[in-house]
């Protein structure tokens, strides 16, 4: 498996972006989890992948297609780009407002907002995998008690709670106060090169 860093991440959507160029059809894809974080909110370790979570305008099997050719020249795994995760996306909640990182209209590129990412990170409330990005998000957010992140999860995930793992978890994290949000890096350029 491939460790993905932000570089690698830019590079592989600059091609990406390229390939549906020549496709040329419009294409709206929507991006969340690590390589949202990386790209737009603080730097941020590796990933294994970049999870997508819906195709608007577009064909999501023509994307994925394009991000297969990608992967193989790069020598990634084929699903670098993939849509698993779309599961835990919020559908049903408070509306998710997409703050564009790209956009030469024919392709637009979309991430989820820091408060949506924390409501996603803190539904999966995976430990350890997730617990640092819970903690710079939490900080993003302004969030400084459990309550106040349930409250926050509750109005993406209508009726859900956070779990009392992920409730212990974002009590440890606040322990020790206010929380320092990080450095934002700078915006990603994904324009193809010639």
């Amino acid at each position: 498996m491939i460790l993905l860093g932000r570089d690698d991440l830019i590079d592989g959507l600059r091609d990406l972006v390229a390939e549906l160029h020549e496709a040329g059809h419009p294409v709206g894809l929507r991006i969340i989890g690590g390589g949202a974080l990386a790209l737009r909110y603080f730097d941020r370790r590796t990933t294994v992948d970049v999870d997508a979570v819906q195709v608007s305008p577009g064909d999501e099997s023509e994307v994925v297609a394009a991000a297969e050719r990608v992967a193989e020249r790069r020598g990634w795994q084929l699903d670098w780009l993939n849509f698993k995760a779309a599961q835990l996306a919020p559908w049903w909640g408070r509306d998710i407002r997409w703050a564009s990182i790209h956009d030469d209209d024919l392709v637009t590129i979309e991430v989820a907002p820091a408060d949506g990412l924390l409501a996603m990170k803190l539904k999966a409330g995976r430990p350890g995998r997730d617990t640092d990005d819970i903690r710079q998000l939490l900080a993003l957010c302004g969030i400084e008690s459990v309550e106040a992140a349930d409250e926050l999860f509750g109005e993406f995930y209508p009726g859900d709670a956070i779990t009392d793992r992920t409730w212990a978890t974002v009590e440890r994290l606040l322990a020790d106060g206010r929380l320092e949000p990080p450095a934002s890096p700078p915006p990603a350029d994904l324009t193809p090169r010639p």
